[in-house]
């Protein structure tokens, strides 16, 4: 018989990520897009303790016009007819400045 055991119960030592204050889109001058090619961007979280990281593959993509250019929810851009537009990435309610991403005819 065990006398004096009051027992414990084991807390998690995980502590949250620190808020995202800003979404940096990279790279931020892309490179010209030929038209059924595709050109991958990066988003990237500055958190408030001053941290960052990758966030490409769970910020929400948005591109702002789909007759020239479509982006996946991976931040992966493919050409559809020559133009420009804007993209962005959008994360725990914060949203990255848009590039523009030129998309050019094949020579």
């Amino acid at each position: 018989m065990v006398t004096g055991f009051t027992g414990c119960a084991a807390k998690s030592a995980t502590t949250p990520k620190a808020a995202i204050v800003t979404i940096e889109i990279s790279p931020t001058t892309p490179p010209d897009l030929t038209v059924h090619t595709n050109l991958q961007l990066t988003a990237t979280a500055t958190y408030a303790d001053g941290s960052t990281g990758d966030i490409t593959n769970t910020a929400n993509w948005t591109g702002f016009n789909n007759t020239v250019l479509t982006v996946s929810t991976t931040g992966s851009v493919y050409g559809v007819s020559a133009g420009s537009a804007k993209v962005n990435a959008a994360l725990g309610g914060i949203t990255s400045l848009p590039v523009l991403v030129t998309v050019v005819a094949p020579q």
